[in-house]
């Protein structure tokens, strides 16, 4: 199993690599998810893909922020480069640009980011599909997940083994972004959950409940290993040189077969070194987690200094044969062989000694490899005690050797017919309507519960995309549906919408069951794995006729034979290329990431095809994160919730309601924005795309009535009013 650690910085980078890492990932000055680290630049990150490759170590490098359009042309262009000096691996999160590499470098090995959230068999299947070879779980994934998911897709399984853990799910958060201008999608969160907020009200010193204890996996991972687990990685980019030593070295001994008692004392080193209150597993048992104050005890000065110190020298060597001939009159012989490559090399002419030779003592000479990756492990000195050659000549040539040895390790590769100029390309994306699905411009609602939907309906909604908020009573709620169906008199299409998160078995079989009800024309997904619930639409073929009622079957076929497919904000369609990908996929309309300005979004709409294609949210509270760990129950104990649970208050005032979504085995917590973004006003400032999406949870149904309303208003061109207290979100504000 492989032991893959972070690299802020070069120090940082020597650190793990001298302290026992196989492999260890860092970024470059952009496109990474730890931009204020300071990461690595130009030759810099030559010089530490070769560092690495030296001493066995392999180098991943870090792409894995959502991408701009105005930057994909950049994005791949640093990706090629990074293919020429030999990178291992590249993560990515974003869709477009992974689909974007994989077609203009195929030859460059891709890594799924745990911020793609993968936690199911669907998402592997797609990574595979677009011939990514290993993926980062999402660090909410069990290990009989993790077991399940091993045994049943071919593709390397990577997870956290130690670090700083997101509340939100897989690190996929929209609460930095919202709450100032920087997002945590793009490698620049300011990380607002480490500061106090409570569910209590107005939040004191030590209430910090969107801040979780750090993970620690290091008396789990024999476990991690059976499971199928290829890569354990730590978590610390933004981490000290000294950090990545401790944790790299414990993990590096665990991993080597310590004993039990052994590894408790690593435990303990790893607690007294960092820590936020205590430690946590994550969800690898399904227990919960643990949020606590951000305070840290220091490291004591002795484990410091034995951190320091680890970082000077060289501790992390290749063994090496080296083999001496020597005859006088010809030209000394050096050979050196690791195992993996072989080096042969002449030197100075071999002089006649004044006095006898011994063997030995050239070995003894050749032996001090110095401050070099490598170190001998056999040197044989074959000569006649009448041979000499000098020190200086005899240091020269194994220097010369050393030097070629090293080169060997710098790998660089050539591209076939690539330059910047086939990379601006991108740029010119065209994507082509294989068939219309409904008519421009309409309205997109979505509810949580029955009634909300009907009156979406009456309100003048075309399209109502259903969330269900319990599953307590599925056939009831799947009833009242088919019910309003029969009531729909102008067309309307319905929805099925699913959450960014399903994850264990009994939520797929509650999603399932809508799914198969007969009750939906389409589906909208939050999640990439989530494709493989079109399988589940009978009314996605001639079976349509089999699943539905008579009548409904003759009012609501689909239109164009097939189900409506939708790919909600979870699918975080920043940019023309992955909008391109999803249309491939069989998306009928996207709707793009809520971080997108207006100006962006109208730039994107020019595009052939998909002004047609996208559904651009006008109303409602944007979803901030995903939690499958609830704050209430930690703090309150198990409420019963359903809906508007409650709410998060933050060291400002502000207030974030909590709405949960009650499964059978366990519930997934969304928080929402402060306040309600509302660019019904601008309606006439808006693109002309597809439709415009109005979000509703926990709203009256009079005020579902009324925004529905003054949103059919705003398109026929009457002037509104601001929503009281809302937000234009991320209109007129770009994120960073």
């Amino acid at each position: 199993m492989e032991l893959l650690s972070p690299a802020g910085s070069r120090e940082a980078l020597t650190a793990a690599v001298q302290n026992g890492a196989d492999a260890v990932y860092f970024g470059g000055g952009s496109f990474n998810a730890r931009r204020f680290a300071d990461n690595f630049e130009g030759d810099g990150i030559i010089s530490a893909v070769d560092y690495c490759h030296e001493r066995g170590v392999r180098a991943y490098i870090t792409l894995n922020t959502l991408v701009f359009d105005r930057e994909l042309c950049d994005a791949l262009v640093f990706a090629e480069q990074l293919y020429r000096i030999g990178v291992d691996a590249v993560l990515v999160q974003d869709l477009g640009l992974a689909g974007l590499i994989r077609r203009n470098l195929p030859e460059l090995t891709l890594h799924a980011s745990t911020q793609m959230g993968i936690h199911d068999l669907g998402g592997l299947q797609y990574c595979k599909r677009i011939g990514l070879t290993r993926a980062v779980l999402a660090r909410e994934t069990s290990l009989a997940q993790i077991k399940y998911l091993s045994n049943n897709c071919d593709i390397e399984l990577e997870t956290f083994a130690h670090g700083a853990l997101c509340m939100s799910f897989s690190g996929s958060c929209l609460y930095s972004s919202m709450s100032g201008e920087r997002s945590g999608n793009r490698g620049t969160c300011a990380q607002p959950c480490r500061k106090n907020a409570s569910i209590f009200g107005r939040p004191s010193d030590k209430d910090f409940c969107l801040s979780p204890n750090d993970i620690c996996m290091i008396e789990h991972l024999n476990a991690l290993q059976r499971a199928g687990v290829a890569c354990v990685k730590i978590e610390g980019r933004m981490k000290k040189p000294e950090y990545v030593a401790a944790v790299t070295r414990c993990y590096r001994a665990a991993l080597d077969g310590a004993d039990a008692s052994t590894i408790a004392r690593l435990k303990q080193e790893l607690f007294a070194f960092f820590n936020r209150g205590d430690f946590n597993t994550s969800h690898l048992y399904r227990d919960s987690v643990k949020t606590d104050r951000v305070g840290n005890s220091k490291p004591d000065k002795a484990a410091l200094a034995a951190a320091r110190q680890s970082i000077q020298g060289e501790n992390h060597r290749r063994e090496v044969d080296m083999t001496l001939t020597l005859s006088v009159g010809s030209a000394a012989q050096l050979n050196i062989a690791d195992g993996e490559h072989a080096v042969s090399m002449s030197g100075a002419v071999v002089q006649t000694a004044s006095k006898p030779q011994q063997a030995e003592l050239y070995a003894e000479r050749l032996k001090k490899l110095g401050n070099t990756p490598f170190v001998a492990q056999k040197c044989t000195v074959r000569m006649n005690p009448d041979c000499y050659i000098s020190a200086a000549e005899l240091n020269a040539l194994r220097r010369e050797c050393i030097n070629e040895m090293l080169n060997m390790y710098h790998v660089r590769n050539t591209v076939p017919v690539f330059d910047e100029a086939a990379a601006a390309n991108v740029r010119n994306i065209r994507i082509t309507a294989d068939r219309q699905v409904y008519s421009a411009g309409f309205l997109y609602a979505r509810v949580s519960n029955v009634m909300a939907a009907e009156a979406a309906a009456k309100a003048g909604a075309e399209f109502i995309a259903f969330e269900p908020c319990t599953f307590d009573d599925s056939a009831t709620q799947i009833n009242g549906l088919l019910k309003l169906r029969e009531k729909f008199a102008n067309g309307q299409r319905l929805l099925l919408a699913l959450p960014n998160v399903i994850i264990t078995e009994k939520q797929h079989q509650c999603f399932r069951l809508f799914a198969e009800s007969g009750a939906f024309d389409g589906i909208e997904t939050n999640n990439i794995g989530q494709i493989a619930f079109f399988d589940y639409f009978k009314n996605d073929s001639a079976e349509f006729d089999a699943m539905q009622n008579e009548k409904s079957c003759k009012t609501h076929a689909p239109l164009g034979g097939g189900l409506i497919r939708i790919a909600g904000i979870g699918m975080n369609a920043m940019n023309s290329f992955t909008m391109k990908c999803l249309t491939e996929l069989g998306y009928d309309y996207i709707m793009p990431s809520p971080e997108l300005t207006g100006v962006q979004l109208a730039s994107i709409a020019e595009h052939s095809a998909l002004a047609g294609r996208m559904l651009i949210g006008i109303h409602g509270r944007t979803p901030l994160m995903q939690l499958l760990h609830c704050p209430i129950k930690e703090h309150k104990g198990c409420q019963n919730c359903m809906g508007i649970a409650g709410a998060v208050t933050d060291e400002a005032g502000r207030v974030f309601p909590l709405v949960n979504i009650r499964y059978p085995d366990n519930c997934l917590v969304r928080m929402l924005n402060c306040r309600t973004t509302d660019l019904i006003d601008l309606f006439d400032r808006i693109p002309q795309t597809a439709g415009y999406v109005l979000n509703f949870v926990g709203e009256q149904i009079d005020e579902v009535t009324e925004r529905i309303a003054a949103a059919n208003e705003a398109k026929s061109g009457k002037r509104q009013t601001q929503y009281p207290n809302s937000t234009r979100g991320h209109w007129m504000r770009k994120v960073e």
